[in-house]
């Protein structure tokens, strides 16, 4: 939804983010593969190859970590999507957002506000296709 405002170096970076964060429960659903190609979409990467190894982690995580707000905005309102796909965030999910909200420099409010953002935005998606048979 919001990956259009970044470079395609940082969408490399959000994809590794991304997918990462997929396996952090410690299983792959597939609510979760379905939107991680829907950002593979809209970063236009198609045939990019995420790397999720610890140190193109914290690569993409220092990346970001000097990025505009905007941009760091973006990446926690399409993390919190993917994340809250089954919604729920486990402690090794939580964790890593808290990782990433140190990193961006933002204050815990401004974080649980993205999150209950995206919770808001999931549920309207859902009673939209309930009203229209989906």
């Amino acid at each position: 939804m919001y990956l259009n405002v970044l470079t395609k170096n940082e969408r490399k970076d959000f994809l590794n983010l991304a997918k990462h964060s997929m396996s952090l429960n410690g299983q792959i659903k597939e609510e979760e593969e379905e939107i991680y190609h829907s950002f593979v979409h809209e970063c236009e990467l198609h045939g990019y190859q995420a790397k999720v190894e610890d140190e193109h982690i914290r690569k993409s995580i220092s990346a970001f970590s000097t990025a505009e707000r905007t941009t760091k905005h973006a990446v926690l309102i399409e993390l919190f999507g993917i994340l809250l796909a089954d919604e729920e965030i486990c402690e090794a999910e939580r964790k890593f957002m808290d990782k990433l909200t140190i990193a961006f420099d933002f204050a815990e409010y401004e974080v649980k506000k993205i999150e209950r953002w995206v919770l808001s935005m999931n549920d309207l998606v859902r009673e939209g296709y309930r009203m229209v048979g989906g």
